[in-house]
């Protein structure tokens, strides 16, 4: 049919004709793909930002302001406190598993009599934290000096607190603190009392004295970033310092540091300067023959510079997956309160006139 259309019309040979035509197929590409966005807008189950709120509004569940909740949550709080059946038992367990995950461990609703519904949960709140990155953190030790040994370098410690209990040089690099006096531990023994820390033949320990308090910083305690989805490994404690100048595509299989001392001995592998630019993660190492050498594989070629002083990390593999019961979270993070208040608020908004709820708040213990 084309050829006899007369040349002037086709779209083949008379550009402005051709580009009516486009403009006319580009515009209505526009309106379909405009109505598939509003389309998609007008269901709880795919809409997003306001237009969720809006649907949101139409039923009488609003999005909180005390914290961020996001789409994918609020999405399923609004059936829960809107159109889903009316079994009220069902509709707080849904409500609860938003906040705190599905089948939690430590939540749990008990009907005492007609009139009494007991229920137990977290003080955290595991299920807002999907999106929180790494985050670096101080974590402190408290307690008594109970003697103080110059000659010999020691200091002898009880910590404050029953539930705390060291491990083996746990408190290897922390710098440990009275008054305006300071000095750098270089090993600790087990256990929560008459703890022996170790200092350097250089430390005058004299100004430290017995009967009072003191305190330790450790900057790198493990798990001092939080676990993040997105990476195939876990930062750990362990790290040294970097001692030599390393260029870009270059392979070094012996690799010169300043201090290599807490690094393991045993194969493993490396991110240098975690958390910058340059850095580079999951570099497969050897050993450490000494505190100032690492054999790292010679098939290695690095993808950036590097300075001298950079911080060499210890990194797990594979991903290391917390718990849904927030106790992996609890001691790095605080501000939940108000997404515990906000459940526990909805919860008794949806409870029936004379039913009396007894909340049991179970805030976990964390051995330091």
């Amino acid at each position: 049919m084309q050829r006899y259309i007369p040349a002037l019309y086709r779209p083949t040979t008379n550009p402005i004709n051709r580009g009516i035509l486009k403009a006319w197929a580009l515009e209505d590409d526009r309106i379909v793909q405009a109505i598939r966005d509003a389309k998609e807008q007008i269901y709880v189950v795919s809409s997003q930002l306001q237009f969720l709120d809006s649907l949101g509004s139409n039923v009488g569940v609003f999005r909180p302001t005390e914290f961020n909740l996001s789409d994918a949550l609020f999405r399923r709080l609004i059936p829960a406190l809107s159109y889903a059946p009316k079994n009220i038992r069902v509709t707080m367990k849904r409500v609860l598993d938003i906040f705190f995950g599905e089948n939690n461990p430590r939540v749990s609703i008990a009907e005492i009599n007609e009139n009494q519904i007991k229920i137990s949960i977290p003080s955290s709140v595991p299920a807002l934290r999907r999106n929180l990155k790494g985050s670096h953190h101080f974590h402190n030790y408290s307690g008594t000096i109970v003697s103080v040994d110059n000659i010999f370098k020691e200091i002898v410690i009880d910590l404050d607190g029953s539930t705390k209990s060291l491990t083996t040089n746990e408190l290897e690099n922390a710098l440990f603190g009275q008054d305006l006096n300071a000095a750098v531990i270089l090993g600790s023994t087990p256990g929560s009392t008459g703890v022996t820390l170790q200092f350097s033949a250089s430390e005058d320990l004299s100004v430290f004295i017995p009967g009072e308090r003191f305190m330790a910083a450790l900057t790198n305690y493990p798990g001092s970033f939080i676990p993040d989805a997105t990476r195939a490994f876990t930062l750990r404690k362990e790290r040294g310092t970097l001692g030599q100048i390393i260029n870009v595509s270059s392979q070094i299989p012996t690799l010169i540091m300043s201090d290599a001392s807490g690094i393991p001995d045993t194969p493993g592998f490396l991110a240098f300067n975690f958390g910058f630019p340059n850095e580079e993660v999951l570099i497969k190492y050897f050993g450490r023959p000494n505190n100032s050498t690492i054999l790292l594989d010679p098939s290695h070629v690095f993808a950036f510079d590097h300075a001298i002083g950079e911080a060499v990390n210890v990194v797990s593999t594979p991903y290391f997956k917390p718990r849904t019961s927030g106790d992996d979270y609890s001691v790095y993070i605080v501000g939940v309160e108000a997404a515990r208040l906000l459940a526990q608020k909805i919860i008794e908004s949806i409870a029936a006139a004379g039913v009396v709820i007894e909340w049991t708040v179970l805030t976990p213990v964390i051995d330091c």
